[in-house]
């Protein structure tokens, strides 16, 4: 059956796009309007003046006139609460039952069969059917949604009894061609009795990629019994933006349509939800009622309900309407067919606008001929067919080496050029993971990680976080369009690519191999190695996952170390991260020795315990866990009331302005030493460890903070030194495995080595900096800033006042490290300078 609802006119811009996609024809877009799209922009949106407002899926802007036109109103009518029979109530429920009518006409909707139901929002209308469904009695409802759904849509599954996600338009239409249990799916069989929601949007709010509008169609007229018991809710809100939704053919509609009316016109703030009053039974189930919605309610001795039968909208439209709001859109309705004409119009203005956006930004490219932006776009869409494709473009930029660059850095770059855009996850779960490639599990460490909502961690495990996402609107311009081309070019696109540095010293073979990797997450106990095929997150603070967790006391909390309590070394981890499983097994434990069922305790990865109030800073941070099960298992296994602790995030310390955190390094060794607790493990060992100060291994260096000697034998401490200027897929998410070449470097060939160089640099920026106040210089290294303060010494300066000598010393203690004694010498040579120079002040 043909689906007249569906959008009507394909977008007649395809194939100019084809033929000629280094140019935009603006002549060919300016006449879906009856103006200059300039001259219209002049009259009607003065604060578009000098910027370039890329975020109408967020909200387009408002006409001058729609302004002027709902302040005359408002100062010629008086407006009174339509509960009432007065003059000016009166007036106000005439005015919303003509705006009413007229969103059902602009729908093309026929009011025998639909009925408008106003609402603050799209999310409050998929509130409501929502909150109706969940009255459904035992077993409840089944409710399936589309991957591509917005946050608003997905929340309805937990009301539900069960539900599905469907992965793609693919899966939804075999789903729907389904005959019999084995595609439907056993969660539906089981609730083949009672009634199911399918909910989808008409456009993926995140890339703009458009759904087939028929699946309503195709579920009412499917064979199978079970899709005679689902109701189908559309979320248009994105989709209304900018396409005509024609709801003329009742048996292809949806029985629910949410939509937000701020979207179509930038004012009123206003939604609503249209309802197919066949299916509106369904929504009579709520058992909330507001003001307006009853004819008669008892409260005193009994109680008792009588609800309005009149229409459906005074049903639940819970309260006093905002009257105000729905009277500005009658104004709002007035102004847009003026201006420009019809959905129609605007549908392929923006289709055509949008198409050479793409084409433009797609083109562009570094000098080696990688791309500049890896666009998201859906398989079935296509830019300049409006019935695939909405006006809005979801990105993120690469640089010249194949890395990321942050989201965030986008925004604030386009922030400084006047430029209105909108990154993050932008509400779209399902599109984020899906195109930005987040397995559950990624997305799961990331939150573990410290991401949330609208923060600036963009790349974490090599893939960004979120998105970049610009949207046209109607009465955006090609000019719009150029600033932005232009924007990328100047900031992002690199035209000259750095020459190659050569070494001083020619490049040394790999003189090892990594044999083995171990993680000990808990301190104390027994390591696991990580798989050969498995590559290694590493960072500053060592392995991931590595000294994670300790076990500490039942009565004091305090660290159980691991000499005096050696059965810690039986309790064996197994990490599995895919899963965010930490499982702990105890080793050779017998009836006598570990109460049965103690054997094993899983851990969650992604679930801290809760952080404790009290904290003490003159150690490591660690929050005990509450569970009883895990203190059964680490008590009945170590003979002492003891339970598993996590010692405390470092970025939520780092946030709350504390220091404290354990930050492990990496420990390594050779095959020939016998160490208990090494990370990495050597395939062959080194005569000339003592000789050496850095190490390579892959691509990533370390520095041998703690070398090799005579009592360590060949056992050596690395920490990971980071290079802020490489911005490779490599450094943005670091790794080693077995099989890594290493390499060993020495002081003298370090300075030939410029990656290197910059790795130590940054290292120390910021740690050994001059404190006397008028120098303030920063040193690499605290020798370098020790010979400085001598020169000091030597060279005073008597015509400086220095009148706070003992607070210069106090605060030295900030830049230089009290545990090192190249800091100390510093520290000391610090004392005498200023006693020095503060003698011949005085």
């Amino acid at each position: 059956m043909a689906c007249s609802w569906m959008f009507k006119s394909k977008s007649k811009t395809s194939s100019r796009h084809a033929q000629d996609k280094d140019h935009t024809d603006t002549s060919t877009m300016d006449s879906s309007y009856s103006h200059d799209i300039e001259t219209l922009r002049r009259r009607e949106y003065p604060t578009l003046r000098d910027v370039t407002y890329l975020d109408h899926a967020g909200t387009t802007i408002y006409a001058d006139s729609l302004i002027r036109q709902f302040a005359r109103d408002m100062r010629s009518n008086l407006f009174g609460n339509p509960h009432s029979a007065s003059p000016s109530s009166e007036l106000s429920t005439r005015r919303v039952e003509n705006v009413r009518a007229r969103v059902l006409s602009f729908f093309h909707a026929d009011p025998e069969h639909f009925d408008v139901v106003f609402l603050q929002n799209s999310t409050a209308a998929i509130k409501l059917v929502a909150d109706a469904f969940s009255e459904v009695g035992p077993p409840g409802f089944w409710y399936g949604y589309h991957r591509d759904a917005h946050t608003s849509l997905v929340g309805v599954f937990r009301l539900a009894a069960q539900s599905r996600c469907f992965e793609s338009d693919q899966e939804v239409e075999d789903w729907l061609r389904a005959d019999g249990d084995r595609v439907l799916g056993k969660d539906h069989a089981e609730l083949s009795r009672n009634i199911g929601l399918f909910a989808y949007p008409a456009q993926s709010n995140m890339n703009g990629h458009r759904l087939p509008l028929d699946w309503p169609a195709r579920v009412r007229e499917s064979s199978h019994a079970k899709h005679q018991d689902l109701y189908v809710l559309l979320d248009a809100a994105a989709y209304v933006m900018t396409a005509e939704l024609d709801l003329s053919e009742v048996e292809s509609a949806p029985d629910f349509v949410a939509l937000s009316f701020y979207k179509i016109f930038g004012f009123p703030d206003l939604g609503a939800l249209i309802v197919r009053k066949t299916a509106g039974e369904v929504l009579q189930r709520r058992r909330f009622f507001g003001g307006g919605t009853v004819d008669m309610l008892t409260v005193l001795e009994n109680t008792w309900i009588a609800k309005k039968e009149t229409t459906l909208h005074e049903q639940l439209e819970d309260g006093t309407l905002p009257f105000h709001h729905i009277i500005a859109l009658g104004a709002a309705l007035d102004v847009h067919a003026e201006l420009y004409g019809s959905m129609a119009n605007i549908s392929r203005y923006t289709c055509s606008l949008a198409a050479d956006l793409y084409e433009q930004l797609g083109s562009l490219r570094h000098a080696n001929g990688r791309a500049v932006c890896e666009i998201y776009k859906d398989p079935r869409s296509e830019y300049g067919d409006a019935k695939t494709q909405g006006p809005t473009i979801a990105f993120n930029v690469r640089n010249a080496q194949g890395g990321w660059i942050g989201k965030s850095d986008v925004e604030r770059r386009a922030i400084d050029r006047n430029i209105h855009l909108r990154t993050g996850g932008v509400c779209n779960p399902g599109g984020i993971a899906t195109f930005c490639g987040l397995a559950y599990w990624e997305m799961r460490q990331n939150y573990f990680e410290g991401m949330r909502c609208g923060d600036d961690l963009d790349i974490l495990g090599g893939k960004p976080t979120g998105i970049v996402r610009v949207s046209l609107g109607a009465m955006s311009s090609p000019k719009d369009v150029e600033r932005f081309i232009h924007f990328i070019q100047d900031l992002f696109v690199e035209t000259e690519l750095p020459a190659p540095r050569t070494r001083l010293f020619p490049s040394v073979e790999a003189q090892s191999l990594v044999e083995s990797l171990c993680i000990y997450p808990i301190v104390g106990c027994a390591g696991w190695r990580v798989p050969s095929q498995v590559a290694w997150s590493i960072s500053e603070r060592g392995l991931a996952w590595n000294d994670e967790w300790c076990v500490v006391r039942l009565d004091d909390n305090s660290l159980l170390d691991p000499l005096t309590h050696p059965r810690l070394t039986t309790i064996k981890p197994y990490l599995e991260v895919k899963n965010g499983l930490l499982r702990l097994v105890a080793l050779n434990t017998t009836s006598s020795t570990t109460e049965a069922g103690c054997e094993e305790v899983n851990i969650s990865l992604w679930d801290s315990p809760p952080e404790r109030s009290v904290l003490d800073f003159t150690r490591p941070q660690a929050d005990p866990y509450q569970a009883e099960e895990i203190s059964k298992f680490f008590t009945a296994v170590l003979g002492v009331p003891s339970t598993l602790a996590r010692f405390q995030d470092i970025r939520k310390l780092r946030r709350k302005g504390h220091a404290g955190a354990c930050a492990s390094s990496l420990t390594m060794t050779t095959l020939t030493e016998k160490e208990q607790r090494t990370n990495i493990t050597l395939a062959q060992p080194y005569n000339d460890w003592r000789s050496q100060r850095y190490m390579r291994i892959g691509t990533h260096y370390f520095e041998l903070s703690g070398k090799p000697t005579d009592k360590t034998g060949g056992s050596a401490t690395l920490v990971y030194l980071p290079n802020p200027y490489d911005r490779s897929p490599a450094a943005q998410n670091p790794t080693i495995r077995v099989g890594d070449r290493v390499q060993l470097i020495s002081e003298l060939e370090s300075r030939a080595d410029p990656a290197l160089q910059v790795c130590i640099a940054s290292k120390h920026v910021g740690e050994h900096i001059c404190p006397v106040w008028d120098c303030r210089k920063d040193f690499a290294l605290a020798d370098q800033l020790a010979s400085h303060l001598q020169a000091h010494r030597s060279r005073p300066r008597p015509h400086k006042r220095i009148t706070a000598t003992e607070k210069i010393i106090r605060d030295s203690s900030i830049f230089l490290k009290s545990t090192d004694s190249v800091a100390l010498s510093a520290f000391e040579a610090l004392k005498v300078v200023l006693g020095a120079v503060g003698s011949r002040v005085r």
